[in-house]
């Protein structure tokens, strides 16, 4: 694992990098679709990154109790991981209805967020030809979103399916396929497209 040194503390480059992607796909939907992300992207985020740290405390408590300065290094790990990815898809399901730009924004989001995150690891890992393969990918993503998200004649979830699949093909061509981050990125591919698919079949919910 990487870190990344700020001020007087040596940070893991995994969430260097997930503060980072966030911030950057939050740019870029701009420059995609002229939009930006509603309250829920912000929130949803926030539960995840919140669930992943702290359920290090639940699975770990003794260590924790022993040194509690290693919340700062650590995390849930698997477990920690699969509750709050659970967590964030029932989020999202809960509160879809309330914010309208949701459904139509969420495939969107993940896409870009975790072309960014893996693109800024793969960069901190000093993995430049992952890196370079992860930014050229974004920036494909970036431009087909905004060249054919708006014409009527192309299927938009088809297209965002496409773009995972690119990814997951990656991946698996730099370690191996079935694994954590892999099953994660369809989970919530596969959850979030549905919910667009369904968005552009009866429209905004009221």
């Amino acid at each position: 694992m990487s870190y990344v040194p700020i001020l007087h503390l040596t940070v893991p480059a995994i969430w260097v990098s997930v503060l980072l992607a966030a911030a950057l796909a939050n740019l870029l939907i701009r420059a995609a679709v002229g939009d930006k992300f509603g309250e829920w992207y912000w929130n949803a985020l926030a539960l995840y990154i919140l669930t992943w740290k702290l359920s290090y405390i639940v699975f770990n408590l003794q260590h924790f109790l022993d040194m509690p300065l290693s919340l700062l290094y650590f995390n849930g790990g698997l477990y920690g991981h699969l509750l709050a990815t659970a967590l964030l898809i029932a989020y999202l399901a809960r509160v879809h209805k309330k914010h309208a730009a949701l459904p139509g924004q969420a495939a969107t989001a993940w896409l870009l967020f975790f072309l960014s995150y893996q693109a800024i690891l793969q960069t901190f890992e000093s993995n430049w030809f992952q890196a370079a393969l992860q930014a050229s990918l974004l920036a494909a993503a970036i431009v087909a979103i905004r060249l054919l998200a708006k014409r009527p004649d192309v299927p938009n979830g088809l297209l965002l399916a496409a773009f995972f699949t690119i990814e997951l093909l990656i991946l698996s061509a730099f370690g191996p396929l079935l694994a954590w981050q892999n099953a994660t990125l369809v989970v919530i591919a596969v959850f979030t497209i549905a919910m667009y698919i369904r968005f552009e079949q009866k429209g905004p919910s009221t």
